[in-house]
């Protein structure tokens, strides 16, 4: 079974696997259960296992920037309604989120915890840990909800064991898959969420020297959370286990 609920996220007997990070962990399910992982948890991984082979990851500094479709089609249909009534003058009605989201931004998805920290926010330390299989990784995160129809974005600062330097950091993604540079900013080349959309590719832009942080870059990368984030994904795991 291949399931998406976060209670066997966190089981320790149920792997979390993104096929391109650790297939093998596919064929380690003592339960016959393979966990998907959280949607920005995948999108944000797929960008940072390049660098973590290259110069091996210490610490995530990430703020996602999240898709309505990430609540599903009711939160695509409030988003709409809410622009149509904010054009048109008329009160905005408020069901799937707290507060407005057209023309706003929400600093919280899913609910707090005692930490102050939101549980979608805590999935990309314990999940990323998990995946990478680096029970000591150092993670922060703040999860954002924004007014755009589908695709997660991520700004990310990665602190790293090795000393970094850009050039190298770009070839670490040459021939691997499911993950592409899109990072040229002189010429206004950058991802955006409509870039990834409808694709399986996440992309990777922005990419510079931290100058807060040693050994650390900081980078942007986006991807279809419905079909990297979850759909595709699990196919892929499927696809493992029949190859296999």
């Amino acid at each position: 079974v291949i399931d998406n609920s976060s209670a066997f996220r966190q089981d320790p007997d149920v792997p979390l696997v993104v096929p391109e990070i650790n297939p093998e962990a596919a064929f380690n399910h003592p339960r016959n259960i393979i966990a998907n992982p959280n949607c920005t948890t995948i999108i944000t991984l797929m960008a940072l296992f390049p660098l973590h082979q290259r110069f091996g990851l210490k610490t995530v500094i990430a703020s996602s920037y999240q898709a309505v479709s990430g609540s599903g089609q009711h939160g695509i249909a409030e988003l709409e309604s809410q622009v149509r009534a904010v054009v048109d003058g008329h009160p905005v009605v408020k069901n799937v989120y707290p507060h407005q989201i057209a023309f706003n931004l929400l600093p919280q998805i899913d609910s707090f915890t005692e930490s102050g920290y939101t549980k979608e926010e805590l999935k990309m330390l314990h999940e990323g840990r998990k995946i990478l299989s680096l029970p000591d990784l150092k993670v922060t995160c703040t999860c954002v909800r924004v007014p755009v129809y589908r695709s997660h974005s991520i700004s990310v600062t990665a602190q790293f064991e090795q000393p970094v330097d850009v050039e190298t950091a770009r070839k670490a993604y040459d021939g691997k898959p499911g993950v592409a540079l899109m990072d040229n900013p002189s010429e206004g080349v950058w991802p955006t969420p409509l870039d990834s959309t409808n694709g399986d590719t996440c992309y990777v832009g922005r990419m510079r020297r931290d100058l807060a942080i040693d050994n650390a870059l900081t980078l942007w990368v986006v991807g279809d959370q419905v079909r990297k984030g979850a759909a595709l994904n699990a196919v892929q795991i499927a696809e493992l286990l029949v190859n296999r």
